[in-house]
């Protein structure tokens, strides 16, 4: 059978002697799903101390939109479903564990929305059992998926952000049959050969840890088409069943997103322009968004204004003529408070410089009136919650 064929195993017990066969199999008063077991307890020492692996090294410089490659794994679990039974009473299935693991790429946009693409492989666990025989089958597939999630906003010295995601996709399975026959016992399991869209939905957490992330997300995947991805049908003494599944699961994904750094430019740093000696403070605003955006423009005559504007002391802008088109800037904020100063480098032909402005912090705008001299000029303080 091909590497990627659809059945991995069929995995039986002795029914006499009640002895595994292998760590998938056992009894059905027990002794299987060893090897699923030791899958789980490996996953959750993961989830428990990521921080044997994970990049904490600072990132001072982030872009608007980062894009990381990223590479997931996870424990799935499933249940195949009964649509014929005769014979003994006690033949039932049971929630059985399997895994899936992804790879692919993520574009994130100031740590807000997340776009995902990414390609996947899983193998997803059944049991049943049947008379006094438990056995199991695991089923793969792979699938593409394009996902889009939203974070919650950071908070100060806070490195992780709730996520809500939802992803569409298509799983592609091979043709596919497995006959096993074995004391008494006889099992035919047929998959056919399907392309079937998905839809998927997830609640996780992300974790700063520099340049990179780390998330941890619990989805739900649901495929839109009815048809079964595989049926099986069992015998063993009286008991005869016939049992299917369609490879709808939940699974817990651990996905590590590998940044990069950003490249600083070599072009020299402008000197900060001179302050005044006296800035007059405009009211306090509040804001929750990391970045604002700050038109200015002179809406008067136009008597050649000259003005700076400096974040937290840093320029932002050095010496700009103000017209009757705005100069729009893009100021990324500080957690706390931040200081906008706009302070004036002449008084024009008819002092002093008077300029409409206007700042967006999230949901609508402000309206400024801003006047500078060479020796006052404008604060305003922004306090980033």
């Amino acid at each position: 059978m091909r590497s990627y064929a659809l059945i991995l195993a069929l995995l039986l017990v002795d029914p006499v002697s009640g002895q595994s066969l292998s760590d998938a199999v056992g009894s059905a008063g027990g002794g299987g799903g060893g090897g699923a077991a030791e899958l789980l307890l490996g996953v959750m020492n993961v989830l428990v101390h990521p921080e044997s692996f994970m990049n904490d090294e600072p990132v001072a410089h982030s872009r608007d939109i980062e894009s990381r490659l990223y590479g997931g794994i996870g424990p799935t679990v499933q249940a195949a479903a009964l649509t014929s039974v005769t014979g003994h009473a006690g033949t039932k299935v049971f929630l059985w564990p399997g895994f899936r693991t992804e790879l692919g790429a993520s574009f994130t946009y100031r740590d807000r929305l997340m776009l995902t693409v990414n390609g996947g492989w899983g193998a997803h666990g059944y049991a049943m059992r049947s008379d006094t025989l438990l056995h199991s089958l695991y089923h793969s597939n792979r699938n593409v998926e394009l996902r889009m999630a939203w974070h919650t906003l950071p908070r100060r010295n806070v490195t992780r952000q709730w996520s809500f995601g939802v992803g569409c996709g298509g799983s592609f399975q091979q043709a596919d049959d497995r006959t096993t026959e074995r004391d008494g016992f006889r099992s035919v399991i047929t998959a056919p050969q399907l392309i079937r869209p998905y839809f998927a939905t997830e609640i996780g957490r992300f974790t700063a840890t520099g340049k990179d992330r780390y998330e941890i997300a619990l989805r739900y995947v649901k495929h839109l088409d009815p048809a079964p991805a595989w049926t099986g049908v069992s015998s063993f003494n009286s008991t005869t069943a016939t049992w299917q599944a369609s490879d709808d699961h939940l699974a817990l994904m651990m996905r590590y997103h590998l940044g990069s750094r950003k490249t600083l430019g070599t072009a020299p740093v402008r000197p900060a322009p001179t302050l005044p000696a006296s800035m007059d403070t405009l009211p306090n605003m509040a804001c929750k968004r990391q970045r604002i955006t700050l038109k200015l423009w002179d809406d008067a005559e136009m008597d050649g204004d000259t003005v700076s504007v400096l974040l937290n002391g840093e320029p932002a802008l050095v010496a700009c003529g103000l017209g009757h088109k705005p100069v729009k800037l893009r100021l990324d904020l500080d957690h706390g408070h931040n200081q906008v100063q706009v302070i004036a480098h002449n008084e024009g032909r008819i002092p002093p410089n008077t300029a409409r402005g206007i700042i967006r912090r999230g949901k609508g705008r402000e309206a400024l009136l801003i006047k500078t001299t060479r020796s006052r000029g404008e604060l305003l303080v922004l306090v980033r919650g």
